[in-house]
């Protein structure tokens, strides 16, 4: 867990189930997400359900809050990827960009690795260029790495040493 200016970044709990559930519902926000967009609550709980059971399990995948409450994901899933989504009603605020800065020098702190890798799909400029301004630096790219919602899907790797 750790604070930025704005926000808590911390593992979920269950009373922020709906919060998840608007974030994990949003066809917009999951345009470049690896699944698509859950049609209902039960949906949100029974995937989640895992994170809160044992927490250990995933101790880098963490939640933003915001004024209370959960605004969006930002972590690694599994070490050292990293991964991030916001709720579309926070975007343009910068708080990916806090976030993820925050989420760099936590991991620094942590020594869980020694660099941080995402995995994008080149259409999406906004995360490409948020990854660039956090000092991630292009490192390859692949064609049709993965299958989701949207169809086949490149990927332009980045990395950031710690």
């Amino acid at each position: 867990m750790f604070t930025t200016e704005r926000l808590i970044v911390r593992p979920p709990r269950v009373s922020d189930l709906d919060d998840i559930h608007a974030l994990f519902s949003d066809e917009a926000a999951l345009t470049y997400w690896s699944f698509g967009p859950h049609r209902s609550v039960e949906e949100t709980r029974v995937w989640l359900q895992p994170l809160l059971n044992d927490p250990g399990s995933a101790p880098y995948d963490l939640f933003m809050e915001m004024d209370g409450r959960i605004v969006g994901k930002m972590g690694c899933w599994r070490v050292p990827d990293v991964g991030y989504i916001l709720n579309r009603e926070v975007w343009g605020r910068g708080l990916a960009r806090e976030g993820l800065q925050g989420l760099v020098g936590y991991m620094r702190g942590q020594g869980a690795c020694d660099h941080l890798w995402a995995d994008v799909d080149p259409r999406n400029q906004r995360s490409r260029k948020l990854l660039e301004t956090c000092g991630f630096r292009l490192a390859g790219s692949a064609f049709r790495t993965i299958r989701t919602h949207i169809g086949w899907c490149d990927s332009d790797y980045f990395r950031l040493d710690l």
